[in-house]
């Protein structure tokens, strides 16, 4: 009996050690999943476009549009409005450089700050460093550079002059654009800190259109008649009994020029952006007959729109902008103004109304 006690006792033992282990076993080899964590949100560029658009009384009216939702600037009651120049600071403040009437104007976050109420004035670009606020243009019919409203001169005449684009850089203001000579001709011009550098001769009609600074190199983008004989600026259309101006994109870097182009079409560069090693310009060129709204990477052309010149006029990409190496540009055909991204998806600007004409791109 005794026996019989032993061996139940054994085997129920037995059965216990051969249970505990089997758990333990299986609490070892159990998967344990790490905890569930939700990516971060993906940030989406936001690209902002300045320009002009037609209201429903076939009005111009200046706007700007943020990732193509429309902010009006002026109220359609001039015949001139127009934004030039957009610029988004660290703070998210946007600034717009243009025309109302005519005003030339500063508009921040769509409040507007008259810089001149001369007739022959104009506001072309607009830049943000820390806070001080620089727009380039021209004044009383001389290039300027006003910061923070107040104007700086670039020249005193007595020649008509225009600059069309402003870079800070550190404490340098660069300014790029053009200055009449005595001899009647316009002469691409640099300027920084007030002090000019003349790139062209004077030989032909030439103007600097963009500056952009890189590191230690500083870019200018201009262009230049072929016929020292034309006595029509870079980008006359011709259109009827005047001739159609051919013209030289140049790129200069510190200086010293290369052309873009070879001066057997019209060819206007609008706008300069450096991304590393990576020159871009936006422009267009016309042989009379077809236009093509163009855009240069290192020389390389790519076609951003084209079409017959006496049917729509100029087709033109105004204004180029890399983000995270991606590549935005507007373009204009005709009435139609667009947006490309990486020269691919185009997404068209005021669709909806009476046409629209983009003339700047900022991409944060």
């Amino acid at each position: 009996m005794e026996m019989k006690i032993l061996k139940l006792v054994f085997t129920i033992g037995l059965l216990a050690l051969v249970t505990s282990c089997s758990k333990s076993k299986d609490e070892v080899i159990a998967p344990t999943l790490p905890p569930v964590t939700k990516p971060d949100p993906v940030k989406t560029a936001d690209v902002y476009v300045a320009g002009w658009k037609y209201n429903s009384k076939l009005a111009p009216v200046a706007a700007f549009w943020k990732n193509g939702v429309q902010t009006e600037l002026t109220d359609g009651t001039t015949n001139l409005a127009r934004a030039n120049s957009i610029y988004v600071s660290g703070t998210d403040d946007v600034y717009v450089a243009g025309k109302d009437g005519l005003k030339s104007v500063l508009w921040k976050n769509g409040t507007a700050t008259v810089l001149s109420n001369e007739l022959y004035s104009g506001a072309y670009s607009v830049f943000v460093s820390g806070t001080d606020v620089y727009v380039a243009g021209f004044d009383h019919g001389f290039a300027v550079v006003w910061k923070n409203g107040v104007a700086i001169k670039l020249a005193n005449g007595p020649n008509f002059s225009r600059a069309y684009s402003v870079y800070v850089s550190g404490s340098d203001v660069y300014a790029a654009g053009y200055e009449f000579l005595e001899g009647n001709k316009t002469v691409a011009t640099l300027w920084k800190n007030g002090v000019a550098t003349r790139l062209s001769d004077g030989t032909k009609h030439a103007v600097a259109k963009a500056v952009f600074v890189s590191g230690t190199d500083v870019y200018v983008s201009s262009e230049e008649n072929v016929n020292p004989q034309d006595g029509n600026l870079p980008g006359s259309e011709g259109i009827g009994s005047t001739s159609l101006s051919k013209s030289v994109i140049k790129i200069w870097k510190n200086g010293i020029p290369d052309n873009l182009t070879d001066g057997t079409k019209q060819a206007i560069g609008n706008s300069l952006f450096v991304n590393g090693n990576d020159v871009y310009v936006a422009g267009y060129e016309n042989d009379g007959i077809t236009c093509i709204a163009s855009v240069w990477k290192n020389k390389i052309v790519t076609n951003a729109g084209s079409g017959l010149y006496q049917k729509t006029g100029i087709i033109n990409a105004n204004s180029v902008f890399v983000h995270k190496d991606d590549l935005y540009v507007v373009v204009n055909e005709g009435f139609t103004a667009k947006t490309w991204k990486n020269m691919f998806t185009a997404n068209e600007i005021n669709k909806e109304g009476g046409g629209a004409t983009a003339l700047s791109v900022f991409v944060k």
